[in-house]
């Protein structure tokens, strides 16, 4: 939300870019060195990072990538955190319904149909838990 909030985008954003301190219960972000002030254009067709995690526009030259990519990104790292990574079933889902139905509308390949936000789909993620 802070990136959105200062008018950045996530490039290369994946599961290698989230360091976890067990013992201090704490989450960081790491390798941010590809964040890019919006507006950002696809100008290179396939862009950097794995695939695992890439949104149909982070392949497409000329496309915008913009804060509903991050939130397709979002919902592909909780895929691989509560998932079956790149088999986004229900079968392999370990975290309940209410959150896979989130987590299934922020990969939605067409990005009028995801959340406009990252801090939507986190409201969303929350309501969720509730």
């Amino acid at each position: 939300m802070h990136v959105e909030k200062n008018n950045y985008v996530a490039v290369d954003f994946y599961d290698g870019s989230i360091l976890y301190d067990f013992k201090n219960n704490v989450t960081k972000i790491c390798d941010i060195d590809f964040y890019q002030k919006k507006p950002f254009i696809n100008t290179m067709g396939r862009l950097w990072g794995s695939s695992r995690f890439m949104s149909p526009e982070e392949l497409e030259r000329g496309a915008e990538i913009d804060e509903k990519t991050n939130v397709f990104n979002m919902g592909a790292i909780a895929f691989g955190l509560f998932g079956g990574e790149l088999d986004r079933s229900y079968e392999k889902w370990d975290a309940g319904p209410e959150l896979y139905e989130v987590v299934m509308k922020a990969i939605q390949p067409n990005k009028k149909d995801r959340f406009s936000s990252v801090k939507e789909l986190f409201q969303s993620w929350e309501a969720a838990l509730n």
